[in-house]
């Protein structure tokens, strides 16, 4: 069965697509509109149906959104199946006509990416043994996921353009296996992790080095691997830098998903061909890995990795040019052909007036297209935060405690929203978590939807600001074996805040005046165990850098947070000694108070 996100008349809806008898091309179907006609059909006296009118979905309406037709697991999956066999035998045997309003030719709509707007969209790195099988110097390969979560603004859809702006340099991209998956878990073992996978899907990676390029320049070409890491995934976090689709193709389709060819083409040029048995992680160990310190939700989408050539680089002998497409084609699952767009070269609005609706964005016209663009304080809350980022090392104790150079420029990655929570909240420890190490931020909301803001204008753009809790731990660097390499060495320090509500803020935001940041002062302290003091004035960059820099190719959204990170000290609390339950609270001088309350499973 293959499932797709489809836009008609103005309305998005997720389809079943079915090949027409009629025309022997591909149709989607509109789940509730077929079985409306169907009943309908049944209704008339005459009717083949009529003492058995047909129902798919008797107790309730379905769902609007593939995402919230997930939710529904094996009662929806196994409606749609039945509808589907029922569709199929109907258009070959009786009334096309009475189903041509729930159906579409598929060249006739327009495709969306299978989950538009996906909460997680992780995507791993380095998980094929092309990156290791001919390099001599490596004598270790740490059996360990190494990833990213993508922002929604990264994401178009089948057909949707890939929008290269002028200053983007060195454009590539891969095509790579992605899952979508189709049940809400905790703590999944590896044995059951295949139940959770709802269907599969190709995701586009794509990137540039316009920030990358500045980092090398503004280090002297000497970056540590947070820069390093900045300046590469924030070109796969950049606007339209990834693509997924065309389809949610279900497991029973698809079979061995470790016996698969993956094909990548530009403008109908084969330029690599991989396979899916190249995975060094696969599928169940990487559900397993994530649903131990977050929950997964349906709708949730993962990408496993480069499975050959990582980058396909745009060569000098076929540069691109207007009408140039870049193609993935997954075997059993499908093609997703995605047209480049480049800005100094080409518009690629297809028709005129140049409507705002009209942003490369897709994600960005849908809150465009809902009134969304904004939002105020009584609005906002930590649940209204799509993407959630990190400022590293931007304190001027870094070079003595972690062995960082200031640096005029941010090292910053995003987060899980899911590791957001509301002060007051009562947040469970992973059993997986040792050593836990607590600190105080300082973070801020987006007020409106940001894009190439400026350091002058930035103030304009924040809706508030607050004390964060955060909470790190330390058990995500203790499988790493060395000699290990940076990256594997260095994202344990990335991970260790993921768990959900490891990030505790108030919704009670407070307005600052740039200038009126620094020399506040910051108390944590945990119930009996400890208390820290800083100050803001240990913050080096603060907000105006931090969105001039981030919004260059990146969208951010409305309710975002942005946290400049940790200060000089944290307090520990070694697992063996902590207490079952414990209250941290924060105070930042001017700023409404946070509070969580943290507590392991008996």
């Amino acid at each position: 069965m293959k499932l797709a996100t489809f836009v008609t008349q103005g309305r998005e809806r997720f389809g079943l697509v079915l090949s027409h008898p009629a025309s022997g091309g591909p149709w989607i179907f509109d789940p509730e509109l077929a079985e409306e006609r169907l009943y309908y059909y049944a209704k008339r006296p005459t009717s083949p149906f009529f003492s058995s009118r047909p129902r798919f979905l008797p107790d309730r309406p379905w769902p609007q959104q593939l995402s919230d037709f997930l939710v529904l697991g094996d009662e929806g999956m196994s409606a749609a199946r039945r509808l589907q066999d029922y569709l199929q035998r109907f258009l070959e045997q009786s009334d096309q006509a009475l189903l041509a309003g729930a159906g579409f030719p598929l060249d006739q709509v327009h495709l969306r990416a299978p989950i538009p707007r996906p909460r997680l969209f992780f995507g791993l790195v380095q998980n094929s043994p092309t990156f290791v099988r001919n390099n001599p110097n490596r004598f270790v390969v740490n059996m360990y996921p190494q990833g990213h979560q993508r922002p929604q603004g990264s994401l178009v859809g089948p057909g949707e353009p890939v929008y290269v702006t002028k200053e983007m340099k060195n454009f590539n991209w891969t095509p790579e296996p992605g899952i979508i998956i189709g049940r809400q878990g905790r703590d999944i073992p590896v044995s059951e992790a295949h139940q959770f996978i709802a269907g599969y899907t190709i995701v586009m990676d794509l990137v540039h080095d316009r920030y990358m390029d500045q980092l090398q320049e503004a280090s002297g070409g000497e970056l540590d691997w947070f820069e390093d890491a900045t300046g590469s995934w924030l070109g796969k976090k950049s606007n339209t830098m990834a693509g997924m689709g065309p389809y949610l193709t279900t497991p029973d389709e698809v079979g061995n998903p470790y016996d698969l060819i993956l094909y990548t083409r530009q403008s109908g040029w084969l330029r690599d061909r991989a396979s899916t048995g190249a995975m060094v992680i696969g599928y169940e160990r990487l559900i397993s890995w994530l649903s131990s310190f977050m929950t997964l939700y349906p709708g949730d989408v993962i990408h496993m990795g480069t499975m050959a050539v990582d980058g396909m680089p745009i060569t000098t002998d076929m540069p691109f040019t207007a009408g140039d497409t870049i193609e993935g084609e997954l075997e059993k699952v499908g093609v997703l052909r995605l047209p480049v767009v480049l800005a100094a070269q080409e518009d690629w609005r297809p028709v005129e007036p140049a409507d705002r609706r009209l942003n490369p964005v897709p994600a960005v016209r849908d809150l465009i297209d809902a009134g969304e663009t904004a939002v105020t304080v009584a609005e906002w809350s930590p649940k209204r935060a799509r993407h959630f980022w990190t400022v590293f090392a931007n304190y001027r104790a870094a070079p003595e405690i972690e062995g960082l150079a200031i640096r005029p420029l941010p090292r910053v990655l995003n987060n899980p929203g899911s590791a957001l929570a509301e002060s007051k909240s009562k947040i469970v420890i992973p059993d997986r978590a040792t050593t836990l190490t607590v600190g105080l931020e300082l973070a801020f909301v987006l007020r409106q939807l940001a894009y190439r803001v400026t350091g002058e204008s930035a103030a304009a753009y924040i809706l508030g600001y607050t004390p964060m809790i955060v909470l790190r731990d330390a058990s995500f660097a203790d499988p790493i074996r060395f000699p290990a390499t940076l990256q594997e060495a260095n994202l344990p320090a990335v991970y260790a805040r993921w768990a959900d509500g490891f990030n505790v803020l108030n919704s009670d935001l407070v307005s600052l005046k740039l200038d009126d940041i620094r020399g506040r002062t910051m108390r944590l302290a945990i119930s009996d165990l400890g208390e820290i003091v800083g100050d803001t004035s240990e913050y080096i960059l603060l907000a105006p850098q931090v969105l001039a820099f981030l919004t260059q190719e990146i969208t951010l959204f409305p309710g975002d947070v942005v946290t400049l990170g940790r200060t000089r000290d944290l307090l520990t609390l070694p697992v063996d000694t902590a207490p079952p339950t414990f209250t941290v609270t924060a105070a930042i001088e001017g700023l409404e108070q946070t509070t969580g309350t943290f507590f392991r499973k008996p």
